[in-house]
């Protein structure tokens, strides 16, 4: 199989048919792990929920006076819980940017199934309906979006409802096939909320393994028949890193409001993939964010206890301030 997958990817090398980054170059950001909520009581751990707001504002500014973006992608949890004002608040801020952001869900872009009654949120399908148009085109939670002449980017929907681990089920995993294979003319980007390759060995302990697609080598095998697929961009890890895997980068990024309380902002050229964390805060906001994290059994509590864990801890979610990965060279 994999012999006849080389040979497939070198005679679209030679056929000079595997098409790279249109015009050279693209500049995105991807936001992940903002946790908007619009009242201070939702709790998630290790995040700063009470002060989402501010940081998604705060984000959307930074944004705004950045240079050369052509999109901003939202990788899931964008909110702590889809409360009716939450949703519609956090959807005010990002309508304020001055380029089209694209949007997938996470596990918390839904109701929680811990709170009581009416206060568990809305439905996964009312987050998809209010983003028609970023991303989303129908009641399907993954599509397919031309975001600039000859660049696609497919979103993933890698959540549900009662889920702990991500998944892509058998009709999702068809529809990309399908659709990888429809636009094998075109560079595509993929964006997904859980993670499709280890990226840290706790990744493969029972602590983090819902962090990953439980699935993963069946969509990475999809993945790996189109080298079309420069980068797949993720979020729910909370920490900056990548790594290439076949002709495809894959890339994580931090949380806007976990420690370090940042994003990417990712620069995709025909030789590499560079992401360059942008913080939102080194004062007092980043000094809480650290505390909470150094207090959260789910990230400091995987590391040896004493002072060599919390600097193993500060050091793998405050790590990756750039990653630059260089894109397998098959490509004009």
């Amino acid at each position: 199989m994999r012999g006849r997958l080389a040979l497939m990817v070198l005679g679209m090398v030679l056929a000079g048919c595997v098409p790279g980054v249109p015009g050279g170059h693209v500049r995105f950001a991807n936001v992940a792990g903002v946790y908007y909520s619009a009242t201070p009581d939702v709790k998630v751990e290790g995040a700063l929920v009470e002060d989402s707001a501010e940081l998604l504002a705060r984000a959307v500014a930074q944004l705004t006076a950045t240079k050369g973006l052509d999109f901003v992608l939202i990788s899931g949890d964008l909110l702590a819980c889809a409360d009716a004002l939450s949703l519609d608040r956090a959807k005010a801020v990002l309508d304020e940017l001055p380029v089209p952001y694209y949007v997938v869900l996470g596990g918390h872009d839904g109701p929680d199934p811990g709170a009581p009654g009416p206060s568990r949120g809305l439905s996964r399908s009312n987050v998809i309906w209010a983003f028609q148009g970023h991303g989303f085109d129908g009641p399907e939670g993954y599509w397919r979006r031309e975001v600039k002449p000859g660049l696609v980017v497919v979103g993933l929907d890698t959540g549900g409802a009662g889920r702990g681990a991500g998944h892509v089920d058998a009709r999702q995993l068809d529809w990309l096939r399908r659709t990888l294979e429809a636009d094998r003319d075109k560079a595509v980007l993929v964006v997904a909320h859980h993670g499709l390759v280890v990226l840290h060995p706790l990744d493969e302990g029972s602590v983090w393994r819902d962090l990953l697609v439980d699935n993963r080598d069946a969509v990475r095998e999809i993945l790996a028949q189109h080298p079309n697929v420069l980068a797949v961009i993720t979020g729910h890890h909370h920490f900056g890193d990548g790594r290439a895997s076949g002709p495809t980068v894959y890339l994580a990024s931090p949380s806007v409001s976990v420690w370090p309380l940042a994003y990417h902002l990712v620069d995709v050229s025909a030789k590499e993939v560079e992401a360059v964390w942008i913080p939102l805060d080194s004062g007092d906001l980043a000094r809480k964010a650290q505390e909470r994290l150094l207090g959260s059994d789910m990230y400091r509590g995987v590391f040896p206890p004493g002072e060599d864990g919390d600097t193993a801890c500060v050091r793998l979610f405050g790590g990756g301030k750039m990653v630059v990965v260089p894109l397998p060279a098959i490509r004009p």
